[in-house]
């Protein structure tokens, strides 16, 4: 299966040379067959909507990621987990390439969380263990900031946010460091794009430990980075791993379609999970 596949390669599978009259209808077909299978492990909660109005209204479920050619500022240029400001976090994102500048130029940088977590000094794995942070989407869908997401889509001809959204209202809690719901392993559960500070901390020292964080996920030996090609599809596990879009070369616009699939409640190596019973009001837009 590829849920095994995914687990025991280490969160992030591609397929090349998929065929290009790959609808969206197939693309979200695809994304219900593992849905179907994460929920009979307890694991699935089906596919959950983007904070973007729908491109296409037959299929509601396909965000469509536009970067205009010479965009100043590009949509999921930060590290994060998709969806981490949910209180169930999405577990599963697919994306694929619809309209792809040259290769070697706009890939994805994903980095491998849990091996990041591994990687650190014992002393710094139990300072961490049982450390709580907010994760918010307004912070990077609120108005107000020039280089986060939300401005990231106004720049696009096509992309608008949502008028339902009641997540940018409030903020989530969850583990600083997670346990992966199949294989068990710790990873890391902060990103500057979503995260905002650590519970029950001074702000001064959440900053400072949430750098150490952003720091260690982006080190080279944690990271794959995948190239683009026209149809090629991605899928990768938000609970494994984070990742960025690189902007190194914005000459030629780019177009992304990305289904992404909710999990369960984050939990921390106790299993315990948060995000039910504790939010506040929403941070302000930016970025760390």
């Amino acid at each position: 299966m590829l849920h095994q596949v995914s687990d025991e390669g280490g969160g992030i599978l591609v397929f090349t040379n998929q065929k290009p009259t790959m609808t969206v209808h197939d693309h979200v077909r695809f994304v219900r067959q593992m849905d179907a299978y994460c929920s009979s492990l307890g694991h699935g909660e089906g596919i959950e909507l983007s904070v973007a109005k729908p491109a296409y209204p037959d299929a509601p479920e396909v965000l469509e990621i536009v970067r205009e050619a010479d965009a100043a500022v590009t949509f999921g240029e930060n590290w994060h987990s998709d969806h981490s400001f949910h209180e169930r976090t999405c577990s599963f994102s697919v994306l694929r390439g619809v309209e792809v500048p040259t290769c070697g130029i706009n890939d994805t940088l994903f980095s491998s969380t849990a091996d990041a977590f591994d990687a650190l000094s014992p002393t710094m794995q139990e300072l961490l263990l049982d450390l709580r942070v907010y994760h918010s989407a307004n912070r990077a869908y609120g108005s107000g900031h020039a280089g986060n997401s939300f401005a990231a889509m106004k720049k696009t001809k096509t992309m608008e946010l949502r008028d339902d959204l009641e997540i940018v209202k409030h903020d989530v809690l969850h583990p600083l460091v997670v346990a992966h719901p199949t294989t068990g392993r710790k990873t890391l559960f902060a990103s500057p794009t979503f995260s905002t500070r650590i519970d029950g901390m001074h702000d001064e020292e959440s900053k400072a430990i949430l750098k150490i964080v952003y720091e260690q996920i982006a080190k080279p030996e944690f990271c794959t980075r995948v190239s683009w090609r026209p149809n090629q599809v991605v899928m990768w596990d938000n609970r494994l791993l984070a990742h960025k879009g690189l902007a190194d070369d914005v000459s030629q616009r780019r177009v992304m379609h990305r289904v992404s699939l909710r999990g369960s409640w984050p939990k921390n190596h106790r299993g315990v999970s948060f995000a039910r019973d504790h939010k506040v009001t929403a941070a302000a837009a930016g970025l760390f």
